[in-house]
């Protein structure tokens, strides 16, 4: 994972105000935020709270995508429902779908 700076390009800032958006239509409390030089999703599940995962987005082989915090990408920045539906279900405890 490769630092973004200070500087988020307008497309990356509208992802992740829409991956915090998603993630909030899914019941899960959902924050856009700076954590360092990476912007990031701070995600919880409201229920389970320590359930709970900072998302990052840097890019990556000429590409924008959404990080785990254990720097494994999850999906391209152009793919929110696919990173909101992996996020909500690693937040999920089994039985509560």
């Amino acid at each position: 994972m490769t630092e973004t700076g200070t500087a988020v390009t307008h497309e990356v800032a509208e992802q992740l105000d829409a991956l915090a958006e998603n993630l909030r239509g899914r019941g899960f409390q959902a924050n856009v935020s700076q954590a360092g030089r990476y912007a990031c999703v701070n995600v919880a599940n409201v229920a389970v709270r320590q359930l709970a995962e900072t998302v990052y987005v840097a890019e990556a082989d000429g590409a924008w995508w959404f990080w785990w915090s254990w720097a494994d990408r999850i999906t391209r920045i152009s793919e929110v429902e696919t990173a909101a539906f992996k996020i909500a279900y690693v937040l999920t405890p089994s039985g509560h779908d």
